[in-house]
């Protein structure tokens, strides 16, 4: 048995029975945690020494497409269609196995080196089976705790691996026995069936990929009522669909989800979904505000993301501040319109509920992560609050501290299931590795596209291939 002390922190537990506690020690024992409290009294245990630190549980990041790493920043002045013209019909497919690969284990370790102990990567890209296998390799390697999901989308390849949508099911099963039959695994499998702009007019394409994951006994990942549709303005109303398909579960993680109706709110609520908001993209890209105010008020758990580091930072501190400040303005709006108010209408308790334990109940985690409890797993991070960011904090409102003054840089140590991933600032992992890792890949990727300029398609070649996917008679090509 590995044992190890954590001493001497402000734990900032997210459990309402162990609370907060100013000056405690946490006792890890493998990879759970045993106990906690002030003055423990261990023997035959590697010590941390957390004086001056905030002990917390590790982020949770519910959205992130991870592969999209070795094109950082290229979507900083894009909108959702420029992002689908230069990223989904265009780069996506210059993309090797050997670049998943880099791109993959790069963005464990960042997420990793962030505070971020647990991510949903939404993994769209897989257009060989290498592409799954080497994107696995690269997460597992990283040491990230990852709910990994099987995405369907279809780039327009010229040439395609998997002919049919029979042979990605079937490969599917493939992997599902060879890579995830170890339920105590590290990375665990999802599904990310197609959006239903790919459906075309057969709707049991996509109910075979709902089938999929309910065959596997797996997580699904939707990408969920983003916007309005692209031609005719309407409301999306992909809940609805799903709904009249018999769809909906308590298994579902739906994203974005602005475009939602009042009546599919409710839907959602009913079938115990839960749901996942990236500010980032959304407020950018014309996905407009995230729903936060509506899924409190319908009582759904809630979580956030990154998303696309082709975009967005990787620190999930930004992701939560910036979701909370926008669900104020929004909701005192709403209540108020212009004048003043005492108070605000959400705290910042609430808030980083949403990156741990709320994060945990929208995944169906909670029993295992989210929260510094006696028998989860020790999925926890120290920040340095001595440092010149956030010293002279107020240690009545941790929380508050850690949303408004906290970002990446605090983080000082990073625990994953009682593995040390960083510590004292430093990573356990080879970080320039795979730094050149992800810098050769970025630059094959660029240079096989014929250069960065040469990213965002023309608009009718955009929209051919977008339509050539949607409209293909065999639903695999």
């Amino acid at each position: 048995m590995k044992r190890t002390l954590i001493k001497n922190g402000h734990v900032v537990s997210m459990d309402s029975r162990v609370g907060n506690l100013p000056r405690a020690d946490i006792v890890v024992e493998d990879d759970k945690i045993v106990e906690i409290g002030p003055n423990l009294a261990v023997t035959d245990a590697q010590v941390i020494d957390a004086d001056g630190c905030i002990v917390m549980p590790g982020l949770i990041d519910t959205h992130r497409h991870i592969w999209q790493g070795a094109l950082r920043a290229v979507c900083a002045d894009w909108s959702l269609l420029d992002y689908v013209r230069g990223i989904r019909m265009n780069a996506a497919l210059a993309f090797t196995a050997e670049d998943m690969y880099a791109a993959q284990y790069h963005g464990g370790l960042e997420a990793i080196d962030a505070g971020v102990t647990t991510v949903a990567d939404y993994c769209h890209n897989l257009n060989t089976p290498d592409h799954a296998y080497e994107s696995i390799r690269g997460l597992k390697e990283s040491g990230l705790r990852t709910i990994w999901s099987y995405g369907f989308n279809r780039p327009p390849l010229a040439e395609h691996k998997f002919s049919t949508l029979e042979e990605r099911i079937k490969f599917a099963r493939k992997l599902a026995a060879e890579q995830f039959s170890d339920d105590s695994a590290l990375v665990t499998m999802s599904v990310s069936p197609e959006e239903t702009l790919f459906w075309g007019d057969d709707p049991e394409r996509g109910v075979a990929q709902f089938a999929l994951a309910r065959e596997l006994n797996v997580p699904i990942f939707w990408h969920c009522n983003s916007s309005t549709e692209l031609n005719t303005g309407n409301r999306m109303r992909d809940v609805a669909r799903l709904n009249e398909l018999g769809l909906l579960g308590s298994d579902l993680v739906l994203v974005h989800l602005h475009s939602t109706d009042w009546d599919e709110w409710n839907m959602i609520a009913d079938c115990g979904a839960g749901v996942s908001f990236t500010p980032d993209t959304e407020l950018q890209m014309g996905m407009l505000w995230p729903s936060t105010v509506e899924a409190h008020a319908f009582g759904i758990p809630q979580s956030y993301g990154a998303d696309i580091t082709s975009n967005n930072s990787g620190d999930m501190f930004i992701a939560l501040k910036m979701a909370l400040q926008v669900a104020r303005c929004r909701k005192l709006e709403q209540i108020n319109g212009e004048q003043l108010k005492i108070g605000v209408p959400y705290t910042s308790e609430e808030a980083l509920a949403w990156g741990t334990i709320e994060a945990a109940k929208a995944i169906g985690l909670e029993d295992k992560i989210g929260s510094l409890t006696p028998g989860k797993q020790a999925d926890l991070l120290l920040l340095r609050a001595d440092s010149l960011s956030m010293v002279g904090w107020d240690r009545s409102n941790p929380a508050g501290t850690i949303l408004s003054q906290c970002s990446a840089r605090n983080v000082d140590t990073v625990m994953i299931a009682g593995r040390l991933e960083k510590q004292a600032g430093q990573m356990r992992a080879d970080t320039s590795h795979a730094c050149k890792l992800l810098e050769d890949a970025h630059e094959n990727v660029i240079s096989r596209i014929g250069g960065a300029e040469a990213l965002l398609l023309d608009r009718d070649e955009a929209n051919a291939k977008f339509a050539s996917i949607a409209a293909t008679a065999d639903p695999g090509a």
